[in-house]
C-alpha cells in the first residue's frame, strides 16, 4: 500500500521529524511505500532557510495525496490536546484525503 504519513509539525519540529522516521520506518519493514513529507523535507527545508508554514509546503503535499492509497495520521498530544486539531496542515490533508476518497487511519503516539 502507497502511504502518506502526515503528522503535525509546527512547534515540534524535532520531535515530530523523530516520530515520522520512527514510523516510516515501521511501516516500510511491513512492506509499505511510505511517503513521510517530514522525513523529506525537515532538512532540506533547515538546511537551506526554506519556509516551515503549510503555505509554501502545501502544493507538494497534495501531489503526494493524490499518489497514495491511504493517508495516515499520527495522533500526538500536547497537554492532553490531539496536535492534529490545530495543525493547519494536517486539517487540510484530511479535507483533501476525504474528497479523493482515500483511506484513512489514524496512528496513536504517547
Amino acid at each position: 500500500m502507497k502511504i502518506y504519513l502526515a503528522i503535525p509539525y509546527s512547534q515540534h519540529e524535532e520531535e515530530s521529524f523523530d516520530v515520522a522516521n520512527r514510523i516510516a520506518a515501521q511501516l516500510m519493514l511491513s512492506g509499505h511505500i511510505v511517503f513521510s513529507p517530514i522525513s523529506m523535507n525537515h532538512c532540506i527545508a533547515f538546511e537551506n532557510g526554506l519556509p516551515k508554514g503549510w503555505e509554501f509546503w502545501e502544493k507538494f503535499d497534495k501531489s503526494f495525496i493524490e499518489w497514495c492509497d491511504c493517508l495516515m495520521i499520527v495522533e500526538m498530544k500536547t497537554n492532553g490536546t490531539l496536535r492534529i486539531k490545530q495543525s493547519v496542515g494536517v486539517q487540510d490533508e484530511i479535507r483533501l484525503a476525504y474528497k479523493l476518497g482515500k483511506k484513512i487511519e489514524f496512528i496513536k503516539e504517547n
